[in-house]
């Protein structure tokens, strides 16, 4: 008998360790469920601009009650943001009468397990939050049972870290129609104060202020315009000589933002309250090719680069230059062109240790316009957009696909993004 239930024992232990070996094999899959569009449409970025604009909590009073109203499709933006800023992926979205259903695919770093993370989910419309009705992880169908008391648990402590005692303070349903969601909350200034806090925890607060100091000192050597490399160079130095203490990608993201803020005018309390009793740098104006547009596409693209994610960076400045062909100056290859270098350098910079390490060194010698962006001869701009679409065919014509090479081959000549 005792030998028996030695047996027993023994193989209970043998199906354990099989288990927890075989689950990784179970969650993971070679490839993905869902594939990724390789570009993001501009319409869905100024439709996501628009909802940014009614939804800022700079125009929101503490307590107000607003509802987020999102197709299937706006939905999906957003997922595939999320995803993006996690090492990529995509999302499928079906919104029915007080139902939703979606399907995730997570790229993962290498592993010997698998590629993606497949997960689709079931959710059920409810008087407040929804609840999950089915998930599956790979292979694996998780219950419902175990998963709505921790995600129940996870958002009681996600509240509590914003100072909130009670989730339904602030999110007060979810319905679901054929036509999208429309998401009830309640806005509360603490929660923008985590938000903050999460955006630039202390130890990012002391990287901005570090740098913010240097960009204090060059612009007030001297007088006049200032040419990008400048203050790019100077900057990557500093972050060069932090590089064996500190987190070259932090590093370098902080970078970008400090001179993104600087140069559209914009003040770094936004992020650090403390910011505020900074010194201020000396206004100039500052130049990539001797125009101030090329440096602010330049740098905005590599912070959106650095922070939203490549195909975010590159369908803004798409839209940017589709907006001004029809209203402002015109389309322009030229800033598209210094929106593609901003958006290779900001994610070179800032893609993996040791690519950002790699980079802040060969940055910091880099004192030329040409070391960051080509000449600009030959592309045309200025170009309103019935001009651009009679020209170029519009952004799907090969006109347009034959210039956007030209683009890519000349930056690949750019010893910087080899």
């Amino acid at each position: 008998m005792l030998r028996l239930l030695g047996w027993l024992v023994l193989l209970a232990c043998v199906g354990f360790v099989a288990a927890v070996i075989a689950l990784p094999f179970a969650l993971l899959d070679d490839l993905p469920q869902v594939a990724a569009d390789a570009r993001l449409k501009p319409p869905q970025i100024a439709r996501a601009q628009a909802l940014l604009a009614e939804h800022d909590p700079r125009r929101l009073r503490d307590g107000d009650v607003r509802a987020l109203r999102l197709s299937a499709d706006e939905l999906g933006l957003v997922l595939n943001y999320t995803l993006d800023q996690f090492g990529g992926g995509a999302s499928r979205v079906h919104v029915g009468e007080h139902l939703l259903e979606a399907a995730l695919s997570a790229a993962l770093p290498p592993n010997p397990f698998g590629r993606y993370v497949n997960v689709e989910v079931g959710l059920s419309e409810t008087g407040a939050m929804p609840l999950v009705d089915r998930l599956r992880v790979g292979s694996v169908n998780v219950p419902s049972l175990f998963v709505n008391p921790l995600l129940a648990g996870a958002l009681r402590l996600a509240y509590a870290r914003a100072g909130l005692d009670d989730p339904g303070s602030m999110l007060h349903g979810m319905e679901f129609g054929d036509d999208g969601i429309v998401l009830h909350y309640q806005w509360h200034r603490s929660i923008a104060d985590a938000v903050r806090k999460q955006l630039a925890p202390a130890e990012d607060a002391v990287r901005l202020r570090d740098f913010h100091g240097v960009l204090v000192a060059l612009t007030k050597q001297g007088e006049g315009p200032l040419p990008l490399p400048q203050l790019l160079a100077p900057l990557f130095e500093l972050a060069a000589a932090r590089a064996s203490t500190g987190d070259p990608e932090a590093d370098n993201r902080a970078l970008l933002l400090v001179l993104s803020s600087y140069l559209s005018g914009r003040h770094l309390d936004t992020l650090v309250p403390a910011a505020a009793d900074w010194p201020r740098a000396a206004r100039r104006s500052v130049r990539l090719h001797g125009r101030v547009d090329l440096a602010k596409h330049f740098v905005n693209s590599a912070v959106l680069a650095a922070t939203g994610g490549q195909a975010v960076a590159q369908t803004v400045g798409l839209f940017k230059e589709l907006d001004d062909s029809r209203s402002g100056s015109g389309f322009s290859f030229i800033d598209l062109m210094a929106d593609e270098a901003g958006t290779r350098f900001g994610k070179r910079a800032t893609e993996s240790r040791v690519m950002a390490r790699a980079m802040q060194p060969r940055a910091a010698v880099a004192l030329a316009d040409a070391d960051w962006m080509p000449e600009p001869t030959g592309l045309r701009e200025h170009m309103s957009e019935a001009e651009f679409n009679h020209r170029y065919g519009g952004v799907d014509g090969p006109g347009y696909r034959k210039v956007l090479a030209d683009i890519g081959h000349r930056l690949d000549n750019v010893a910087l993004y080899r």
